[in-house]
């Protein structure tokens, strides 16, 4: 098993705006990597810089960031060639790990705008090392910078921040302190690509509960209304529907929550995030968490909170 600790530098137009009537708002222009085996040990690196083709004028914040010399980039590969080349170097079914949610996202973002055969035909399960670093921490819900894992862990830093390769070697050292447990219970999944049908939607278990990526709705209103997402279950019963508590309510139209009460295993708080994708599909990501009275009893005042704000627009 080859874990693929990577990070991408991207560029962008001058203007700074992520238009949502791009093709393509960010443009890769360095890929770094490291390749790690069983025991978390470094075997091999990677470090390839791209020439643009699409932002050819370098973004001043990201010049300056990157420390970027002048005609630096003239001399990289094309994203193609690039792309081809770092897969070959990953080998198969590779175990991708990166510091946060966006790197694996803008990679299949860019290789579909170069008609690049996907990277998996539905979610990728990968190593949020970012967030498993939070639940190290005893908080999941703070996103802390690479920089500031490395010093709280006092991390040797011997070579520099804010370039692809040092970013991928700085979050192997940190993955490297993550224990197995933490690892093995915490995966995150990539949704650039849904689960093309019901059969194919990711079940996700957790010391906390359980969570689910549905595949997509056309329809905004037929996710809301379909039984399979809106009912609440236990999971520790095998599945079984349990009695509503609260409501399913919003306080800002693209989160949900609701809670029901299983007789054996008591409080169950459900959590549903309403995306869109770049194909215009609905996707929902649901989580069940196990919480006590006290936390039942804050959602029912959210509850009577947002529903005064609804009656009084």
């Amino acid at each position: 098993m080859n874990y693929i600790v990577f990070d991408l530098e991207w560029n962008q137009p001058q203007d700074g705006k992520h238009s949502a009537e791009r093709e393509l708002a960010f443009e890769i222009i360095e890929i770094g990597a490291v390749k790690l085996n069983d025991d978390l040990k470094l075997v091999s690196k990677y470090q390839q810089l791209i020439r643009p083709q699409v932002y050819k004028e370098i973004n001043w914040r990201i010049r300056k960031m990157l420390a970027l010399k002048p005609g630096e980039l003239s001399g990289g590969k094309s994203f193609l060639h690039a792309a081809k080349d770092f897969f070959k170097w990953c080998g198969e079914d590779p175990v991708w790990c990166t510091w946060g949610t966006q790197d694996l996202t803008e990679l299949q973002r860019n290789m579909a705008y170069y008609g690049m055969e996907p990277l998996s035909a539905g979610p990728i399960r990968y190593m949020n090392v970012q967030k498993m670093y939070g639940v190290l921490c005893g908080n999941d819900t703070q996103s802390k910078a690479l920089e500031t894992a490395v010093d709280e862990l006092q991390l040797r830093k011997d070579v520099p921040f804010h370039r692809a390769y040092s970013d991928a070697y700085y979050t192997a050292k940190v993955l490297a302190k993550i224990p197995e447990e933490i690892r093995n219970e915490h995966a995150a999944y990539d949704v650039f690509h849904l689960p093309e049908n019901r059969k194919q939607e990711i079940h996700i278990e957790s010391p906390e509960g359980e969570g689910l990526i549905t595949w997509g709705y056309a329809d905004r209103e037929k996710l809301l209304k379909d039984p399979h997402v809106m009912t609440i279950q236990c999971g520790k019963c095998g599945g079984v529907t349990v009695k509503t508590a609260v409501r399913w309510f919003t306080p800002n139209n693209r989160i949900f929550y609701a809670a029901g009460i299983c007789k054996e295993h008591g409080c169950i708080a459900a959590k549903l995030r309403v995306r869109k994708n770049e194909q215009g599909l609905f996707y929902g990501e649901r989580k069940y968490n196990y919480v006590d009275e006290a936390a039942l009893e804050d959602l029912k005042q959210q509850r009577r909170e947002a529903s005064k704000k609804q009656k009084s627009k």
